[in-house]
């Protein structure tokens, strides 16, 4: 009988799906695993036409999708009516009495995944995926009257949240070596397995036959593209990248700074008279065409506000760099990423994001080998390394 896999995603419009959740899925259900894929989107999402088609193209493939709104994720109460939905499912669904491995991405999935286990605890498994420092980043996310009167509460709730998963899912997994020793530090755990960012490098590898195409789209020749890819929130310190570029440029001759992102007014906003229109380019994308562009840039960016939630992350959008062969210039305290880009000699560590490197040592990375940056990147972020590995965690568990 086929291993039961149910996979709680945190919905198709989250950043990683189709980089991380959909090629796993995909790869579950070939492989013979009888696989459920149920999408908590957050309650405030809106059916926007990209969500809409994104679901279409998900629902002509094989995988076995259920898509849920949750709850506003404020009360336990909230959590016990999430768990009966999926409860609902699952029994719709299997109807039987067979062991069922949940896969839970995130801390608020991990917790409905242990909700469920309590029903049956014998023939229930719970790998909790923690995707970074849930009670922190709820602080750098909350804006407005929800950041003044509902952070502190929530702050407490989802810390006590991570404490229940840590302590008492199967499987423990997290992104990042720092993320690891934080657990450890605050829980005594022992139970947790580092599993990166990974992405997909079927697209994300080095190619210098999609740089030339890509550099062809976007109208350069002999400019020097220094990339940006990620979204809009202050932590990610976009003007920032916009002070590097013109720091640069000031020294650097035919520089050019490329914005791939889902909100380029607001990008465009915030670049304002910085930067001669003839110089910057803000895009959106689809995610099949951001590999070309990574490898049509030459130079990466990824800038981080000093918090917890930075210091323990794994970012997709260095994943994606490095996969890419890109050179990156980083803040020194994301997760274990200056570890690596130190290691593999693939860009510039910035100990203050307002002491940007000297013109002569941005010009170095110029000269680096992409093929061998790209190469020795897969070996870390390889969605064909891991993606194995956690089917085979699957099937360990339903097999005993």
């Amino acid at each position: 009988m086929a291993s039961k896999v149910c996979y709680l995603s945190t919905g198709i419009m989250d950043t990683a799906f189709d980089s991380q959740v959909f090629p796993l899925l995909a790869k579950a259900t070939v492989s013979g695993l009888d696989l459920i894929h149920i999408a908590f989107d957050p309650f405030w999402r809106k059916a926007t036409d990209r969500y809409l088609e994104k679901k279409k193209g998900l629902d002509s493939n094989s995988v076995k999708t259920f898509y849920l709104r949750q709850t506003p994720p404020f009360v336990n109460v909230s959590f016990l009516i999430d768990e009966k939905r999926i409860f609902n499912i699952l029994d719709r669904v299997w109807k039987g009495k067979d062991k069922v491995v949940i896969h839970c991405r995130g801390h608020l999935n991990a917790y409905r995944g242990l909700l469920l286990k309590k029903r049956n605890p014998d023939r229930t498994y719970v790998i909790a995926d923690l995707r970074g420092a849930v009670a922190d980043e709820v602080i750098q996310e909350s804006r407005g009257l929800a950041r003044k009167y509902y952070t502190a509460h929530l702050r407490q709730f989802y810390s006590w949240v991570e404490s229940q998963v840590v302590l008492y899912a199967d499987t423990v997994l997290c992104v990042s070596k720092t993320f690891k020793e934080f657990l450890q530090a605050n829980y005594n755990t022992k139970n947790a397995t580092v599993i990166p960012t990974f992405v997909d490098t079927s697209r994300f590898r080095y190619s210098k036959s999609l740089r030339d195409l890509y550099r062809d789209k976007l109208g350069i020749s002999n400019q020097r593209v220094l990339v940006y890819s990620g979204g809009t929130a202050p932590w990610q310190k976009i003007g920032s990248s916009i002070s590097l570029f013109t720091y640069l440029s000031r020294e650097v001759d035919n520089l050019f700074m490329l914005f791939l992102t889902h909100e380029p007014d607001l990008v465009k906003r915030m670049i304002k008279d910085q930067v001669k229109p003839k110089d910057v380019k803000v895009i959106r994308v689809p995610h099949g065409e951001v590999a070309g562009y990574l490898c049509a840039a030459d130079v990466g960016i990824l800038l981080r506000e000093k918090t917890l939630t930075n210091h323990v992350a794994s970012p997709i959008k260095f994943s994606e760099y490095m996969c890419c062969g890109l050179p990156c210039i980083i803040s020194s305290h994301i997760g274990d990423t200056a570890e690596i880009l130190r290691h593999g000699n693939a860009g510039i560590v910035l100990d203050s994001d307002l002491d940007f490197p000297p013109p002569s040592q941005f010009q170095t990375l110029l000269s680096l080998n992409r093929n061998e940056i790209s190469n020795l990147m897969y070996k870390t972020f390889s969605s064909e390394i891991f993606i194995p590995n956690i089917l085979r965690l699957y099937r360990d568990i339903a097999e005993g």
